[in-house]
């Protein structure tokens, strides 16, 4: 249910957002380029518990890694490059699809987004099957040149992952818990 909130909203921004730039765009060139990576300042932290085991390092460490490379495609998507194969080691079901189809938007309304999210204050909750990350994205750093209107900022943003064939996957937005904040 969560999930289908955070689309929904998602769905009604970028709606609002393609509406807002192609009235006021003109002449808007796109440039694919490959992110240079994410500007992040993590601190990661892990259900509270009285020492972290090596284990526990390793998995959260390579859950992290899958959500910044999610992060990553997702940047290099909306800048212009709409390629499945930029999720293919990261994300997987229905938002692969959605975040291709916000990419293709933009690429047909001319829209390429400059920057990147900076991400901060990362939490980690996982057991051996799922995850998820709860972090504060500033899409103030994220932007489509010449849009008009106020700036989204620091927004509170959470992805489940899923432990799959071996490996963890994004497979979906989720609401971070309400004592959350940025």
């Amino acid at each position: 249910m969560e999930g289908a909130v955070v689309r929904a909203v998602r769905a009604v921004v970028v709606l609002v957002v393609g509406g807002v730039l192609t009235a006021g765009l003109v002449g808007c060139t796109s440039s694919a380029q490959e992110p240079p990576g994410l500007t992040a300042s993590p601190t990661v932290s892990a259900t509270p518990t009285p020492e972290p085991t090596d284990d526990t390092a390793a998995v959260e460490a390579a859950i992290l890694d899958v959500y910044y490379r999610y992060w990553a495609a997702t940047v290099a998507a909306q800048r212009g490059n709409p390629d499945p194969t930029l999720f293919a080691d990261n994300t997987r079901g229905l938002l692969v699809e959605e975040e291709l189809a916000t990419a293709r938007q933009y690429v047909d309304l001319g829209i390429s987004r400059e920057g990147e999210p900076t991400i901060s204050n990362v939490v980690v909750e996982a057991d051996d099957e799922a995850a998820e990350v709860w972090a504060c994205v500033d899409n103030s750093t994220w932007v489509v040149p010449e849009a008009q209107g106020e700036l989204v900022g620091v927004l509170p943003t959470g992805l489940h992952l899923e432990f799959v064939d071996g490996a963890w996957f994004v497979t979906d937005y989720v609401s971070p818990p309400v004592d959350f904040t940025c």
